[in-house]
């Protein structure tokens, strides 16, 4: 099965709660990034009448965090990406496959028991709904 299919469900709780990864992590970054940007900046644009030894000092220096930063940002937004991408299907998968079972207990299936993987975060609800279901088998007999 293609790791698309595995981590992404059709739900709309996951594609919202991606988005707001995805917002958690470019907005900070850009505000720190900029500020950032603009301190350093314009902190040598006021001082470009500091001696020449200094500067030659100083513009390597923000040459190798430019370098460090295009090289390290990219590999952590991804890293932070499938990691919200992982905790979202672990939440968004048992929502839906809960949804689809309910559904079909209030069909009328009766028998039918909610089972979820071990760990997902439904997983104390699954049981919950099957002790209640086993509750009202007996009593029915």
């Amino acid at each position: 099965m293609k790791i698309r299919n595995l981590l992404f469900t059709q739900s709309r709780l996951q594609r919202r709660y991606m988005r707001l990864i995805e917002i958690s992590l470019a907005v900070p970054a850009l505000i720190v990034g900029g500020c950032l940007y603009y301190l350093v900046f314009y902190m040598m644009a006021e001082q470009l009448a500091i001696p020449e030894f200094i500067a030659v000092v100083l513009f390597p220096v923000v040459r190798k965090i430019n370098i460090i930063l295009l090289i390290v940002l990219p590999i952590v937004f991804i890293v932070l990406f499938w990691i919200g991408l992982i905790v979202s299907h672990k939440l968004a998968g048992p929502v839906d496959r809960l949804n689809r079972e309910l559904s079909e207990i209030a069909r009328g299936d009766h028998k039918r028991r909610i089972k979820l993987r071990k760990g997902d975060e439904l997983e104390p609800a699954a049981e919950s709904v099957n002790k209640i279901l086993d509750k009202l088998e007996g009593k029915g007999n």
